[in-house]
């Protein structure tokens, strides 16, 4: 599941018909209990049904806990979810519960539409419990969606194209330095190895401005949260001077080339094109699907925390980033069906869902405990090796769309800001500041 959807013309124009509607109260309703005896239907969002295999896991394996609860399916585009689900709620007709894909649209959803129920009661129910994050969810200390997957970026790596060409794998003590200086290393000696030099690179940075600016928010000191939310983007620039270093270099494919030609960044990994990738964890299931049907190629691999900034503290957890993917209630359903509804919500948050998804599926739940982590690293053709373990259980995980009222008008700047850095269109120092003054005036 990707993260990087904006907001369309039409999206926008289904919240002014939310707003002018004179929608933007809150829900306050309190459902009944759950009765597990009761036989209840209730509908979940979905997309690309066909041929995703996680909405029907979790809708399977809630209805195999409570067999007196039936959910049925609404197919929304992929690609135009956000905009087909606004619509949706601007005229009351969403679903019972439905994905929230990132963290972008979230304040629009809870705070604009009206269409979110209030799940705070269900958010109480893990008080106290270190194995989940709920606060990128909390607005006002209210809780409207609960994350049930949690993505994680990490640094992917080749270990046959390091051991091949003599160079030292990745360690959780890591800085960009170190990255920067290891590429440079295998940039030297891969083709020693027999990796051809014109196709084959030390690392790849794929083209969305998460990349950068994703690693830049989570690593650039306790305020960059703020200074995000407020329009000051200073914090980034160490970042973009890595990123442009390692493209000036030749250690990677040039920004240029990868938009051009809308590079698939899996096959840049699973083809043995590129020894690194910074990349979510959701990208493991691939390495391990394009391996077993040879769509990409079999080797040793694995996975080390995100190398940090400098001066980063290594006694302290690994600072990365990641949104979470959540699901929420419809603030339509009253009685059983609302009561139904949240205990899905409950469950898929909670560990049986997270075993589920880590067991069956290599995805990263929300639910991060010891046991769910080993369950996730035990399907077959994960690395066993304990930094790779660690890169998901002992990252500290900060939220790539921090919410706010504009985020989705900042992000829209800050990906013409990243546009403009990679392709050299304007000096680094010019885009950040064109990017503040933008962002000052919302």
């Amino acid at each position: 599941m990707r993260r990087h959807t904006v907001l369309s013309a039409c999206a926008v124009a289904a919240v002014a018909a939310i707003v002018l509607s004179g929608c933007g109260g809150e829900n306050s309703q309190q459902s009944e209990a759950f009765d597990p005896n009761a036989k209840t239907e209730i509908t979940m969002a979905g997309w690309s049904l066909s041929s995703s295999k996680e909405f029907k896991l979790l809708a399977e394996g809630f209805m195999k806990s409570h067999p007196n609860v039936t959910v049925k399916f609404k197919e929304y585009s992929a690609s135009d979810y956000d905009t087909q689900l606004l619509t949706d709620l601007s005229s009351g007709t969403q679903p019972d519960v439905f994905p929230l894909k990132n963290l972008k649209n979230y304040y629009t959803y809870a705070k604009e539409s009206d269409g979110l129920a209030n799940l705070s009661d269900v958010a109480k129910t893990y008080d106290g419990d270190k194995n989940i994050d709920l606060s990128p969810y909390e607005l006002d200390g209210k809780y409207y969606g609960l994350p049930y997957r949690q993505d994680v970026w990490v640094l992917f790596y080749n270990k046959d194209m390091f051991n091949k060409a003599g160079v030292s794998v990745p360690t959780d003590k890591w800085t960009w330095d170190d990255f920067v200086k290891t590429a440079q290393e295998l940039k030297a000696k891969l083709p020693a190895a027999g990796y051809d030099a014109n196709q084959v690179y030390p690392t790849y940075l794929h083209s969305w401005q998460s990349v950068v600016q994703g690693v830049a928010t989570a690593q650039g000191g306790s305020d960059a949260l703020n200074k995000f939310a407020t329009g000051d983007f200073g914090y980034m620039n160490p970042f973009y001077e890595t990123a442009m270093k390692v493209q000036n270099e030749g250690l990677a494919l040039n920004y240029n080339i990868v938009t051009s030609n809308k590079t698939q960044y899996g096959a840049q990994f699973t083809s043995e094109l590129a020894a690194m990738m910074p990349m979510g964890s959701w990208e493991a299931a691939s390495v391990i699907d394009d391996a077993k049907t040879g769509v990409g190629h079999k080797f040793e691999w694995g996975m080390a925390p995100l190398p940090q900034a400098e001066g980063h503290d290594f006694s302290k957890d690994a600072e990365t980033f990641g949104d979470p993917t959540g699901l929420a209630v419809s603030s339509k359903l009253s009685g059983q069906q609302l009561a139904a509804a949240k205990e899905f919500v409950k469950w898929a948050s909670g560990p049986d869902c997270s075993m589920l998804l880590a067991q069956t599926l290599g995805t990263a739940p929300a639910y991060r405990s010891e046991d769910v982590i080993d369950a996730f690293f035990s399907v077959d053709g994960m690395p066993k090796d304990e930094v790779s373990r660690n890169s998901l259980l002992k990252s500290a995980v900060k939220p790539e769309n921090p919410v706010s009222e504009h985020t989705g008008e900042i992000q829209s700047t800050l990906s013409v800001m990243h546009s403009a850095i990679m392709t050299g269109t304007k000096p680094l120092d010019q885009a950040i500041a064109d990017a503040q003054a933008t962002v000052s005036g919302l």
